[in-house]
């Protein structure tokens, strides 16, 4: 694989972080709390969110395809034994698992549990049911965003260094 594969590889994955990470950001700190009030409120995060998820999807995606174009450039062997003894491998293995982690949240979260909590959320906003389900919504994707902050973290250790 030549150098300019790989430097284009960590630019698309930089941007992609970029936009994953900024796009989850910009609705936990600007979009929601700028909303709080609005009578709309409940129509304009299902918009937006809707949204968000096919650009996540893609970033996600763009991240998955250059994490991999990187880890072959890096010369990564694919056996459990590198990941389990090379300090590369080790950090290399984490975030490829931290990385899974995200896309699980994701799919329940934006494809599945999303969609209910917005549907009990427009037809009882007040119901437990409701309640829960957004509760647990937040949770979720808090646990993507902070996953994705680790994921940046393990990502500067391996071009870094420790």
């Amino acid at each position: 694989m030549s150098r300019d594969i790989y430097i284009i590889s960590v630019f698309v994955h930089v941007v992609s972080a970029c936009i994953w990470l900024g796009g989850m950001l910009f609705l936990i700190l600007a979009f929601i709390p700028g909303i709080k009030n609005h009578p709309d409120k409940v129509d304009l995060i299902a918009s937006v969110s809707l949204k968000f998820r096919g650009v996540g999807a893609v970033a996600l995606t763009l991240l998955l395809i250059t994490g991999f174009i990187q880890l072959e450039f890096r010369g990564v062997q694919w056996n459990i034994d590198y990941f389990r003894t090379n300090p590369f491998g080790k950090v290399a293995g984490l975030k490829i698992i931290v990385f899974i982690g995200i896309i699980f949240i994701s799919l329940i979260h934006d494809y599945y549990l999303g969609n209910r909590a917005i549907v009990a959320w427009k037809s009882d906003p007040e119901h437990a049911e409701t309640i829960r389900l957004r509760n647990v919504s937040r949770l979720m994707g808090r646990a993507s965003f902070m996953l994705a902050l680790l994921a940046v973290f393990l990502g500067v250790i391996l071009s870094r260094g420790w």
